[in-house]
């Protein structure tokens, strides 16, 4: 029992002083503080679109589950199809988060899936999202991933402070 309180006891400190650290899976209907969130066991593996994804800094995401659309001509790359995404990010921190910071890197079926910028759909992309999010703040983007016209297996890994500035995480399903 000493073990488990000295444990919850170091996460919290990890938690309160911000410190990056690797997300826990939170179901997104769970009302935890970040402090509850920080001591939530590691999950192993990938998460399923829709869960909640929580670093020890208070920042979270939410990976909506994908949406499949038919790109314009003026799609940038061209493709036949592409998945969808509404990308959640809760700012839970006590400083200001630039969305830009995000790295998005997506596979299907285990092959680098290319970011589909489609203007005439409202899909800017991710240097879109210039937006400062302030602490207790929440902001919502749409990102497409060109991907096959038959049904694929989608993972979206991300780290909200760029590739390899945080512990990755990782969403996956089908699209």
């Amino acid at each position: 029992m000493k073990f488990a309180e000295s444990a919850a006891g170091l996460c919290l400190l990890l938690a309160v002083a911000g410190c990056a650290g690797p997300s826990v899976a939170v179901a997104p209907d769970e009302n935890l503080t970040v402090e509850q969130r920080a001591e939530t066991p590691n999950s192993s593996g990938a998460a399923p679109f829709g869960t909640q994804r929580v670093w020890a800094s208070g920042l979270s995401v939410v990976v909506s589950a994908p949406r499949s659309l038919a790109p314009s001509e003026t799609a940038i790359p061209p493709a036949k199809r592409s998945a969808v995404f509404t990308i959640t990010v809760y700012n839970g921190s006590k400083a200001s988060y630039l969305p830009s910071q995000l790295s998005v890197r997506a596979t299907a079926d285990g092959s680098p899936a290319a970011e589909l910028v489609d203007s005439v759909q409202g899909l800017n992309g991710l240097a879109a999202a210039v937006a400062e999010v302030p602490p207790g703040r929440d902001t919502q983007f749409q990102l497409a991933f060109a991907v096959s016209e038959l049904p694929v297996r989608v993972q979206l890994t991300i780290q909200p402070g760029g590739q390899g500035q945080d512990a990755a995480t990782v969403f996956e399903g089908q699209a």
